[in-house]
């Protein structure tokens, strides 16, 4: 794809990406305007707005309740700690570092509230930074400071609630579904061309998924929403995604069209199973839309693609492989084997005794923090000028927590961000504030580069801290400043900016780096010893109700951070994109071995089980055991891909047993909870075959 074409892709528009880009325009000309009228000198207020009224982000009375006592706590106190702190610079950097270090440590796990607290910080703190220049303007620095927070979290408050709210809930289901319509036409148009490749020609390969603003939302949502709701909806993302993916791999395999001895013996059946997964995938879609995330019908067509011969012709064409990705994606269409109830104590909880005292991932990146506040304070000493306190709101905004590799990528996109948003600035002085003496023309012009800034931070993390910045640059050089036609001071601004982002990412790039694809082998190895731990009750026959919830719950939580860091991986190069997709496909397939074992826990605890003979019971039994010992050698492998010896893989017997049962023994499962259970124990090696191809391909990347 050309780099026109990405960006036509990229910022194609639509009804509610300019909903929410509108919205948050809004937000940030609003407070614009009040602090213009009351008077409230510097960009905070609007920088907090723009940055915290960004899509997925809502304000709500808890929220900023919050904000405002906080920071009118921080104000309160950091007048007269300045004052003590002026004789002294080791320990203005020692204070500085404390408070963020500590701060990034204990909100490390809420990047919401990190971001909230965390601006609130850094805009009354560096009164500090003011007062080492200007002692002199301390009390009138912290007043103005806390007026535009008090403005932009009462304008943010209002509309969130009040005004023109914008549940995330409803936003994610429309994108979501909107995914699945284009994964849809994507493989109408792959299936024409694999069987008629002089009809239809094979479109563009896409390079770029929806995920990061989904899990946005899902951030958003999680806490709010019931964890049954919750579930439903991570796993609904989980499934776009997955046929995202396989559609693409589809795209790949049809590059080499199907042969005309094959196409005139399978075409037929191949089209029909086409259209079955087109009607599934509009269904699914329908569904969504109108809020239904537990469907009761099957997806499964019942076409029976399995080629009973296995010819040269066959075996030499790429036939099996495209029917093999149509099967995954009809597999991935299948409602979930049971509904998810979730009650009982949480699995947080459950685990608490096995967590350090010191979390090691939130302390490095506590440090890290720390760290980057004080080589930011010291390099706008260097400078002697107190305008470029910039350079520590610039360091807030971009060192926020769950933020893992692509360190170079991410700064690039930043400095991008900040050169678009300083020319939109000189033209903004140019055009307006050298024309126009008046309130309204000025708000226009932050309302127009705000509108484009957070059109943009919609994309996918291609662009979208680009458009971040473009606001953040613009606001803080332009509003800052008011309208004049003084260049040298936005220069300044805009200099201090760039200084902030240089120095997080060089940071961030050299002490204890982490990457997102390690972090993806990690927490998927997390999100299979939990599956593991729950398949062993299982299988022991000691789960209960209350159990089955809580570990539910919990691999919700698992499943969530690993679909993170396999988003983020994708900005590392190639061999972090082949994690990426690889940490998608183990992840669902994970998910789905647990629900297995849940159809098996329900059966059991349903009673339906008194009703076989003792030695088949002993047989399901033994089955699970093996089952879990084949899913613990798959865990083992995993974590083996960090070290030269490679663990061997199991490979469970039941397999063929459970094929291999007679007649009269399948008999004997004829009710519903037994039928799916047994269904489960005939998928589970199904499911294993399909993880150990997800896992050789982590390993090989």
């Amino acid at each position: 794809m050309s780099l026109v074409g990405f960006f036509v892709k990229e910022l194609a528009p639509t009804h509610r990406r300019w909903v929410e880009a509108t919205r948050t325009a809004l937000k940030s000309t609003l407070t614009t305007g009040i602090a213009a009228i009351l008077q409230i000198l510097g960009p905070f207020g609007p920088l907090f707005a723009f940055r915290i009224g960004q899509p997925g982000v809502s304000l709500g009375l808890f929220e900023g309740g919050l904000t405002i006592v906080t920071a009118a706590v921080v104000q309160a106190a950091i007048v007269p700690i300045t004052g003590k702190l002026l004789d002294y610079p080791g320990l203005i950097m020692t204070f500085l570092f404390v408070v963020f270090a500590s701060l990034g440590y204990v909100l490390a796990a809420n990047p919401k509230l990190f971001l909230i607290l965390g601006l609130v910080a850094i805009g009354t703190i560096t009164t500090v930074y003011v007062a080492i220049f200007e002692p002199g303007q301390i009390g009138w620095g912290s007043t103005y400071t806390f007026d535009g927070i008090l403005a932009a979290t009462l304008v943010m408050v209002a509309i969130d609630t009040l005004i023109w709210p914008s549940p995330p809930e409803p936003k994610l289901l429309e994108s979501v579904a909107g995914d699945l319509e284009r994964s849809r036409r994507r493989l109408e148009m792959v299936g024409r061309h694999y069987l008629d490749p002089a009809a239809a020609p094979l479109p563009a390969t896409e390079i770029a998924s929806r995920l990061a603003p989904h899990l946005a939302l899902l951030k958003s949502i999680q806490g709010g929403t019931a964890p049954q709701r919750f579930a439903h909806l991570l796993n609904a993302v989980m499934i776009s995604e997955r046929v995202f993916l396989e559609v693409e791999r589809l795209a790949v395999i049809a590059e080499e069209p199907l042969p005309d001895e094959l196409k005139q013996r399978y075409g037929d059946r191949v089209e029909d199973e086409l259209g079955s997964i087109d009607a599934a995938l509009t269904r699914r879609s329908e569904e969504i839309l109108s809020g239904l995330l537990d469907p009761a019908g099957p997806a499964r067509s019942g076409a029976d693609l399995r080629f009973v011969e296995r010819s040269a012709v066959v075996g030499g064409s790429n036939l099996a492989g495209f029917v093999g990705a149509l099967e995954v994606i009809e597999n991935l269409l299948e409602p979930p084997p049971v509904r998810i109830e979730v009650a009982g104590p949480s699995a947080a909880e459950d685990s608490a005794e096995s967590r350090p005292r010191i979390d090691p991932d939130r302390f490095r990146y506590a440090v890290k923090l720390g760290a980057t506040i004080v080589l930011g304070l010291l390099v706008g000493l260097t400078t002697q000028r107190a305008d470029l306190q910039t350079i520590l709101w610039s360091i807030v905004v971009a060192g926020g927590p769950n933020q893992y590799g692509a360190v170079v990528r991410k700064t690039l996109l930043r400095l991008a961000g900040c050169i678009v948003g300083g020319i939109a600035t000189l033209g903004a002085m140019i055009l307006v504030s050298q024309h126009f003496y008046s309130l309204p023309p000025y708000l226009a012009a932050i309302f127009i580069v705000t509108l484009f800034g957070a059109y943009v931070a919609q994309s996918d993390e291609w662009l979208n801290y680009a458009g971040i910045q473009v606001g953040i640059t613009f606001l803080i050089c332009y509003v800052g400043m008011g309208p004049t036609s003084d260049v040298y001071k936005p220069l300044w601004r805009l200099w201090g900016i760039v200084l902030g982002v240089l120095t997080n990412g060089f940071v961030f790039l050299l002490l204890w780096p982490e990457y997102a694809g390690h972090k993806v082998t990690d927490s998927l190895a997390k999100l299979m010893k939990a599956s593991l731990a729950f398949a062993r009750e299982v299988a022991e026959g000691t789960i209960t109700e209350g159990r089955i919830a809580a570990l539910a719950q919990g691999l919700s939580a698992n499943l969530l951070q690993v679909l993170n860091f396999a988003d983020q991986a994708r900005l590392e190069g190639q061999s972090g994109r082949e994690i990426s997709a690889s940490g998608f496909d183990a992840a669902s397939t994970v998910i789905r071995i647990a629900y297995r074992f849940e159809v098996i826990a329900r059966a059991r605890l349903s009673g339906a089980e008194a009703s076989l003979p003792r030695h088949v019971v002993e047989l399901c039994s033994a089955f699970g055991s093996e089952y879990c010992d084949a899913l613990e050698s798959r865990i083992e492998q995993l974590e083996s891909t960090k070290s030269a010896e490679r663990a061997a893989l199991l490979t469970p017997r039941a397999a063929v047993q459970f094929a291999a049962l007679n007649p009269a023994t399948t008999a004997l499962f004829e009710s519903v909870d037994l039928a799916a259970r047994l269904e489960s124990y005939r998928r589970l090696p199904i499911l294993l075959e399909h993880l150990d191809t997800a896992l050789s391909r982590i390993a090989a990347s």
